[in-house]
């Protein structure tokens, strides 16, 4: 991460846009100026900007219907307004606290968060200035950090569906980093009135008086005025070469980022803070791992899962002597090995496992009842995993429901309800695996009853119903995972595929569209949308879905067996085959596929090849 305090080096405003897109905001109405440099503002720093102006005019315009339906991206992006925005449906995972706070937010959380804001940028432009030219200048645009930069991107990307909004960044950025920081985006410079602007210096490190008083702030202040400050304070001692204090700062603002599940963010932190490390923490075991525990998770939530195992084996495993810290920090290695090696090794997973297991049984009478409870049944859920990827699904079915009987028996339903939940949760996914749709449904009711904010327990539940064909049930669940988290595209993929299994056109495709509008990157919507159009004869729009879905992936079997078949039928016999030669290089033990190309070939009178390509499905039959 790079935080040092410095001027821009030469100024490049250029042009973020999608390949072809028509240029937006030639003259805008309205220049929204911001400063994306991390140092100055954390993790949102530019994007927190402009959704505080959004928030403030939408007030203005009386639109607390619009700030009702972004909620969740306001109260997280704007920390000096969170108690005017509380959090509406916060699950456990926002709420619990300390040693309750036994999962984290997954990745995507964050890229949902994302959604929400640039949602929010282009509804307060539409509900106060529809069809007026804007453009948003990014400045500091190289200093920003992962989710600003992702933000811009996607910006950038959905106004130009508009055309209405354009995003310049000011950057000196080689082309390469700013591909992969705006991955599927263009760039092209900016006008030359634009590149006339008088540039804002970079906002410089706090001075020293400025610096002494955050400091002394921060020491009174708690988690809010951390996240606020942290960044200045961060610079302040960065400017003065004081690295212990800055590694202090660091340390703090890191654990805040791992907790949002701001997870690039949290692992750019550790540079600045492992040198120090082991003088901040010096001989408090309990510093250390919880410390390390913090470090570990940003490193292995963004591939970094080498270091994050180096770390371990380096800094905990030799200090270490507690056994319910060894416990923790064996399991830790064994999900390294299970969940987060880009090769999983059961075997060494197993080993650390069982490790923690031994642990935590030898610690009783070293620490409370309640904690050695916890921690086993904690353990024990980790285990459960293991045997599912064992293949051993009954095995993990007994460890779940016995955890849960030990952890309602000996600490009552007042505690852990979070990990009570999540056993829930297990529980019915063991069920998913051993085909008994029910008993799944019954368990994710119950982990929806402890957590009942918890979006990811109604998407999946209703997947279920929506593979035993119950649509309208799975409907009402989809509508429930959407209202309680930020956007996110799979909840609105799914929803089109119930209105299209129920023949509901046209709510398919608006669905599909949303998705698209979110993600573009999925073929199998392009195929979806297809076969819709198909039905209400629509060839060419299911023509184009069709090349949208090879274009995104060249072997996608359904799109070329299905583009194949409309080429055929308007007599395009050259691309029919084609697409049939691609799907037989690529899945040739398909007895359909050989009787499809033999019928192009009847098409075209090339009677030999057509005899040899039923001889072929015949083969295939008898394989089969």
């Amino acid at each position: 991460m790079n935080l040092a305090v410095g001027d821009t080096g030469l100024q490049r405003l250029l042009r973020l846009h999608p390949a072809n897109a028509a240029p937006a905001a030639a003259n805008p109405a309205r220049v929204l100026e911001i400063d994306a440099d991390f140092a100055r503002d954390g993790t949102w720093a530019g994007a927190r900007e402009l959704a505080e102006r959004a928030y403030l005019e939408l007030l203005e315009h009386g639109r607390e219907d619009l700030i009702d339906a972004h909620n969740a991206e306001l109260h997280m992006a704007l920390p000096l307004y969170r108690e005017r925005i509380p959090l509406k449906y916060a699950c456990l995972t926002d709420t619990a606290r300390d040693a309750e706070r036994t999962r984290n937010f997954p990745l995507d959380r964050a890229y949902r968060l994302v959604h929400g804001l640039v949602g929010l940028v282009l509804d307060w432009k539409q509900a106060v200035a529809p069809g007026e030219p804007w453009l948003v200048l990014v400045r500091q645009y190289d200093h920003a950090q992962h989710l600003a930069t992702r933000l811009f991107a996607e910006l950038a990307r959905r106004a130009a569906r508009r055309g209405e909004i354009a995003v310049i960044i000011d950057s000196a950025l080689d082309h390469a980093e700013l591909g992969r920081r705006a991955p599927g985006l263009q760039t092209s410079p900016a006008s030359d009135e634009l590149r006339a602007r008088p540039v804002p210096p970079r906002a410089g490190a706090p001075g020293e008086a400025e610096g002494a008083a955050l400091e002394a702030e921060l020491a009174r202040g708690g988690a809010l005025d951390w996240e606020i400050n942290a960044p200045r304070l961060l610079a302040y001692h960065l400017s003065r070469g004081e690295s212990l204090a800055a590694a202090q700062v660091a340390l703090r603002a890191l654990c805040l980022c791992n907790h949002y599940g701001y997870y690039h963010e949290s692992a750019g932190f550790a540079d600045t803070v492992l040198p120090h490390f082991d003088e901040m923490v010096g001989d408090d075991e309990d510093a250390r791992w919880n410390y390390l525990g913090n470090i570990f998770q940003g490193m292995v939530t963004t591939d970094a899962e080498v270091r994050a195992l180096r770390l371990i084996l380096d800094l905990a495993e030799p200090r270490l002597t507690r056994r319910e810290l060894r416990a923790k920090m064996h399991y830790l290695l064994s999900m390294i090995y299970l969940r987060y090696s880009k090769k999983p090794d059961l075997a060494l997973a197993e080993h650390y496992i069982l490790l923690a297991a031994a642990d935590i049984d030898a610690a009783r009478g070293e620490i409370p009842d309640a904690d050695q409870t916890f921690l086993k049944v904690f353990i024990d859920n980790g285990l459960a995993f293991l045997r599912v990827r064992q293949g051993r699904p009954q095995d993990a079915l007994a460890l779940c429901q016995e955890g849960y009987a030990l952890l309602t028996r000996e600490l009552g339903e007042d505690r852990h309800t979070l990990h009570r939940s999540v056993l829930q949760y297990n529980t019915a996914q063991v069920y998913v695996m051993l085909d008994r749709t029910e008993d799944a449904l019954v368990h994710y009711r119950k982990s929806i009853e402890m957590d009942p904010y918890y979006s990811e327990y109604y998407n999946e539940s209703a997947n279920i119903l929506q593979r035993e064909e119950r649509f309208e049930e799975a409907l009402q669940l989809y509508e429930s995972a959407a209202r309680y988290s930020a956007p996110y595209p799979e909840v609105h993929f799914n929803r089109g595929v119930c209105h299209s299994r129920l023949g509901e056109w046209e709510q398919a495709l608006a669905f599909f569209e949303l998705s698209l509008e979110l993600n573009p990157a999925q073929p199998e919507i392009h195929v979806l949308r297809a076969e819709i159009h198909e039905e209400l004869d629509d060839a060419e729009r299911a023509l184009a879905d069709y090349d949208a879905a090879i274009a995104l992936a060249a072997d996608s079997v359904p799109a070329r067996v299905n583009r194949a078949v409309m080429h055929f039928g308007r007599g395009r016999y050259d691309l029919a085959l084609s697409d049939m030669d691609h799907v037989i290089a690529i899945d040739g033990g398909q007895a359909g596929h050989y009787e499809n190309r033999a019928e192009i070939h009847k098409a075209m009178r090339q009677d030999e090849l057509y005899r040899l390509d039923l001889d072929r499905a015949e083969a295939c039959r008898e394989t089969a």
